[in-house]
């Protein structure tokens, strides 16, 4: 095999089944092993970062790992923005990159696509940033990426295979998949967590992102706690809505003061960070527990009085096992309260929101999925009010919170779960950041609503600027006529002026054999 055979033969046999990127001189040859493959479909972007977001979007909706190819250089770069959201909110993408000839790496001698260092471009946003230099070790550098998606923090891993480790050949055997094997806790640390959460009076569980593969176990956990469940943004569907459990997002200060005053806080799966919180460092009276599989984390925001390293999933099978039934402890009231009081702070912002978001909610299946963007009316109108029916179901940029994400990872997401009802809820700004990457749902005939809230600006922007007495500057945008936009992608599109119009169009959007822009003309 050449190394770029070696390569797509790896992906195989880790269960890769879909591959998005944009061919290059540079990857000619792992285009060449890719198209001879009968089980790996490769999805062509117009972009190298729409192709990395599609393949966050792709490993959010699934769990399992999204693979995007690019080239050296500026497809390197161009790809670091969706790599840098992927390793801040923690999704495991696998960017597969050329490079130069490999002896002439670091020599700066002027190569087409020639970055000074490529690898220090790649390595304050991923977790492993590895060159590859002989064919031989192609499949290993395969294996042993997949063995840290599956059994530690998912974050991003590139590897860097020169054209000619692409080109030379390797009798070397392809290694099979990685077993999945969870990192257990120490089962002391879980029983001394188990103890404080036995003695508690009001305990409540805080479900970061990293609990999204452990719903059953966490929900097994709480109920026997009898403990609201709280969820950062991206915990968001851990708790499927409707749960009595169920309490709010941890981004409201009044969420965070129903945090301050219960005696035990068992956070799974979260690092409680700035991005998570929006509100600043928690002060809590009570104990906290925190469970992570990453231990650099615990304890990075806030002091820990019980550390658990683990699994989030083995970690809470372990404690529920630990624990006995406790007796009530109110904890749907408790919920119930801290959702009420949570609305009403959220409507001081999302009250305008809040009927628009009721019917995408309404027109959606129950079991569907959507994407967003850093937009207000997904700030103030679907974080707060659009309910998700369980995990990996609700994909947002919150770690880095770029813009451009919503389109690309809702094609991912749609890719990857083509049965599942997605859409995408995006501001005209973000929109127009990768809004190229229609051409791709309409070339595969998604069935795919983008739900553009069209201010004609970017407008959380123009609202801050205004919060500070300032005159809004820059933040007005002349946003193309968006009917026309998408004919000449071969999209569809309608402009509603009512919450119920938007329903009827989603509705309408969703039994397409294409993808559909539906406009809110918020600037009425």
């Amino acid at each position: 095999m050449t190394g770029a055979e070696a390569l797509i033969e790896s992906l195989g046999v880790n269960g890769v089944r879909h591959v998005f990127g944009i061919p290059s001189t540079h990857t000619l040859e792992i285009y060449r092993a890719l198209g001879r493959a009968t089980d790996i479909e490769h999805i062509t972007t117009t972009h190298e970062q729409g192709a990395a977001f599609m393949a966050d979007g792709y490993a959010r909706a699934t769990g399992r790992p999204g693979v995007c190819i690019v080239t050296t250089g500026p497809g390197v770069t161009n790809a670091a923005t969706a790599i840098a959201e992927a390793y801040s909110d923690s999704v495991p993408v696998l960017c597969i990159t050329a490079h130069i000839v490999s002896e002439d790496i670091g020599r700066g001698r002027g190569h087409s696509h020639e970055l000074r260092s490529q690898e220090n471009v790649l390595a304050g946003i991923t977790d492993e940033n590895r060159l590859i230099l002989s064919p031989d070790e192609v499949g290993q550098a395969v294996h042993d990426a997949f063995r840290r998606f599956r059994n530690g923090r998912p974050r991003p891993v590139c590897l860097a295979i020169p054209v000619d480790v692409q080109e030379a050949t390797t009798s070397v055997p392809i290694p099979d998949a990685p077993a999945v094997a969870p990192v257990l806790p120490d089962a002391d640390a879980v029983e001394r967590a188990s103890d404080l959460l036995r003695a508690a009076e009001t305990p409540v569980i805080v479900a970061g992102g990293g609990a999204q593969g452990a719903t059953e176990e966490l929900l097994a956990v709480a109920e026997r706690l009898d403990a609201p469940v709280v969820t950062t943004l991206n915990g968001k569907g851990v708790v499927p809505g409707g749960h009595t459990l169920e309490a709010s997002l941890v981004v409201y200060r009044s969420v965070a003061r129903f945090l301050e005053e219960c005696d035990v806080v068992l956070a799974v799966g979260t690092e409680l960070s700035p991005a998570d919180l929006w509100t600043g460092p928690l002060r809590l009276d009570g104990k906290l527990i925190q469970v992570d599989i990453d231990p650099d984390q615990i304890g990075r925001n806030h002091a820990v009085d019980t550390a658990v390293v683990g699994d989030a999933g083995a970690t809470m099978a372990m404690m529920l096992d630990s624990l006995k039934d406790q007796g009530p402890r109110e904890g749907a009231s408790r919920a119930s309260l801290a959702r009420d009081v949570a609305e009403e702070e959220a409507l001081v912002m999302g009250r305008s929101y809040l009927p628009w978001i009721r019917a995408l909610r309404k027109a959606m299946p129950p079991d569907s999925a959507l994407s967003l963007d850093v937009a207000m009316v997904a700030g103030f109108g679907a974080y707060p009010f659009y309910d998700v029916p369980g995990p990996r179901t609700w994909m947002n940029p919150s770690g880095l919170g770029t813009l451009g994400y919503a389109l690309p990872a809702a094609i991912g997401a749609k890719i990857a779960m083509p049965e599942r009802a997605v859409a995408a809820l995006v501001g005209d700004g973000g929109f127009m950041f990768t809004m190229s990457e229609l051409m791709v749902a309409a070339q595969h005939r998604l069935a795919l609503p983008v739900v553009i809230w069209n201010d004609r600006a970017f407008g959380e922007i123009h609202r801050l600027m205004r919060e500070r007495g300032d005159e809004p500057f820059a933040t007005d945008l002349h946003t193309p006529d968006l009917a026309t936009l998408a004919a000449a992608y071969g999209a569809a599109s309608v402009r509603v002026e009512e919450p119920e119009d938007l329903a009827v169009a989603v509705e309408t959007a969703l039994e397409g054999d294409a993808p559909t822009l539906v406009e809110v003309p918020a600037w009425t």
